[in-house]
């Protein structure tokens, strides 16, 4: 009878190590869902005054040489105030719809140098140069992207863009502005609805 005790004891102690082990995967299970659901804002892109839209200018595509993306990596950058003297110009001939696909297209064929010219001040500073660009957007492992339709109020023009990776789609608003017949890039911020 004494063996059958300490068997069963020794049956109880595992049944409740076990236990202990799925309770702590399951809360470490709980944890990176609940971080991996709070590490981005909730779409959220507000224009102010009254807005029209200039139609559905809007693609979706996949990886290829026509899909690319916006740029994961630098959410947390703050605002440059725009400046025409410092803005980034549009090439002549581009339009902010045309802008966003060359930006796209040239991250998906790893030309980062086009890429980077195309970026709004405060990106261009946070990622220091078009090398540093592709560090941080390369592991990303971009798989295409979709365009919303542009939005336009007054001299500016909103593009909001999504960006699909195998871990998350991750959006990013464009705001273009006409400024004495010349396209600027004002602004890129993270958020966003399609």
């Amino acid at each position: 009878m004494p063996d059958q005790t300490q068997s069963n004891n020794q049956q109880q102690v595992i049944v409740y190590a076990l236990v202990a082990i799925a309770v702590l995967l399951a809360a470490i299970v709980g944890f990176m869902i609940y971080q991996r659901t709070t590490a981005l804002p909730g779409p959220t892109a507000a224009t102010t005054g009254s807005a029209t839209t200039a139609g559905a200018t809007g693609s979706s595509t996949t990886a290829g040489a026509a899909g690319s993306s916006t740029t994961p990596g630098s959410a947390s950058v703050a605002p440059v105030a725009f400046d025409p003297k410092t803005a980034t110009k549009l090439a002549a001939g581009l339009t902010p719809e045309t802008a966003i696909k060359t930006y796209n297209d040239a991250v998906m064929a790893n030309t980062f140098a086009k890429a980077y010219a195309i970026l709004p001040l405060a990106q261009k500073q946070s990622y220091a140069s078009a090398d540093g660009m592709a560090a941080q957007i390369k592991p990303y492992g971009i798989t295409g992207f979709k365009v919303g339709p542009s939005t336009v109020n007054g001299n500016d023009t909103v593009i909001v863009v999504e960006t699909d990776t195998p871990a998350m789609n991750i959006t990013y608003t464009w705001t273009f502005t006409k400024d004495g017949g010349q396209w600027y890039v004002k602004s890129r911020t993270m958020g966003g609805s399609l």
